[in-house]
């Protein structure tokens, strides 16, 4: 049986000082590099998993806040998290399963950082993922574009939490320590000048704007074959 316990450190929490994160960090991708290799699997949710030693189903796996609204530590894992109908879910795959590839509906990575507009207002996540056929880890950039489907969208991903609604992986997320600290926080803008979050105690996190509501499927809009991936 393989260990779940890194075969490479974990690279250290970037100082707040410096979020958000703009630029892949060359350490992590060689953490994650060297654990999709050992793993031998392509498939997104194992990266998420071993990202933070969290080697369970994903049944357990809860919606968290958008990465999007709510500016989060590089090394974060993120999912999303609608039905098979696109649909906003509490649970990965609208709790029927595993995802049906090509659906456009279930995808999960890992935060590498954020694009920013001039005004500093976030305009898109950059992502660690894998998939079917990549081969290794790769870098991915998604906008945040609400003409989008599901996972091509950016505002569809959201941290992972386990089923007691902590984040997944507990104190090995990158994010474990801002949730844990946050509990009188709110909703923040799409500015990563407020930087603000979530946390367990928090009342509003129940009735966090879903921006995944607003997607629909529009047969004008085709998925690219990059997309087409998970």
């Amino acid at each position: 049986m393989k260990p779940t316990k890194a075969i490479l450190p974990r690279p250290p929490v970037m100082s707040r000082a410096r979020w958000p994160e703009t630029e892949f960090d060359p350490a992590y991708q060689s953490f994650l590099d060297a654990h999709a290799n050992y793993w031998g699997s392509e498939e997104c949710v194992v990266l998420a998993k071993f990202a933070v030693n969290a080697m369970r189903t994903v049944a357990h796996w809860r919606r968290g806040p958008c990465a999007v609204d709510v500016i989060m530590p590089a090394g974060t894992p993120l999912a999303t998290f609608m039905d098979r109908n696109g649909h906003p879910s509490d649970q990965w795959d609208g709790g029927q399963g595993l995802g049906i590839s090509g659906n456009f509906t279930t995808h999960s990575g890992v935060l590498a950082g954020y694009v920013l507009d001039s005004a500093e207002t976030v305009v898109g996540l950059k992502l660690w993922e894998i998939y079917p056929g990549a081969g290794r880890v790769r870098r991915q950039i998604y906008p945040v574009d609400d003409t989008l489907f599901g996972t091509a969208n950016a505002r569809a991903y959201h941290a992972i939490l386990d089923r007691d609604h902590a984040p997944l992986g507990g104190a090995d997320n990158p994010y474990f320590a801002l949730w844990s600290e946050a509990g009188s926080a709110v909703v923040p803008a799409n500015t990563a000048a407020a930087i603000t979050v979530i946390g367990p105690e928090d009342p509003r996190r129940s009735t966090e704007r879903n921006a995944a509501s607003r997607f629909s499927k529009d047969s004008n809009v085709k998925p690219s074959a990059k997309e087409a991936r998970d």
